[in-house]
């Protein structure tokens, strides 16, 4: 039982640090989907 607890509080705190992640790089303007691609709305091609 608290080996499922430790296993599900793991993943919960990854996802939460992944959310944080993503929220923080789209406030700061950057690309928040994981691969920049030119598909992604948030691309600026530097010329």
């Amino acid at each position: 039982m608290a080996l499922q607890i430790g296993i599900t509080s793991a993943i919960v705190v990854f996802a939460v640090y992944i959310l944080y992640k993503n929220i923080k790089n789209k406030a700061n303007g950057k690309c928040d989907c994981g691969s920049c691609s030119s598909h992604c709305p948030s691309y600026k091609k530097d010329e």
